[in-house]
């Protein structure tokens, strides 16, 4: 049950935080960076965007057909690429200022930890 919870808490939440980020940076943040920095945030918020979208992708239809046979290859490709994905994001985050970088830190931690308990 727990499992089930944080997976639809994952699921649920990764999205929201994540647009928030890419609002609160777009709007205050992406002004006062050098270039640089705003590549580098930029970078960090499309892996996590991209993360969680292969996540929703190799999930929803399980938990709208729980018969649905599960991709085995595909899901053990993904869980092999998300922790990286979801530690380098949370690096990138600190390229972020203010709330946009904790948006996107707890997204990808959310990401990090809902992933093998919940998905897998």
């Amino acid at each position: 049950m727990f499992r089930v919870v944080l997976s639809l808490v994952g699921l649920g939440v990764v999205p929201v935080l994540s647009f928030l980020a890419w609002r609160g940076w777009q709007k205050s943040v992406r002004a006062e960076l050098p270039a640089w920095r705003n590549g580098l945030c930029i970078s960090g918020l499309v892996l996590l965007s991209l993360n969680w979208l292969g996540a929703a992708v190799l999930e929803v239809p399980m938990f709208v057909n729980p018969r649905t046979i599960r991709p085995v290859g595909l899901m053990e490709g993904m869980l092999t690429l998300s922790h990286p994905l979801s530690i380098i994001v949370l690096l990138l985050a600190f390229a972020l200022r203010r709330v946009p970088r904790i948006e996107a830190g707890i997204a990808a931690l959310l990401m990090l930890v809902s992933w093998p308990l919940g998905y897998a």
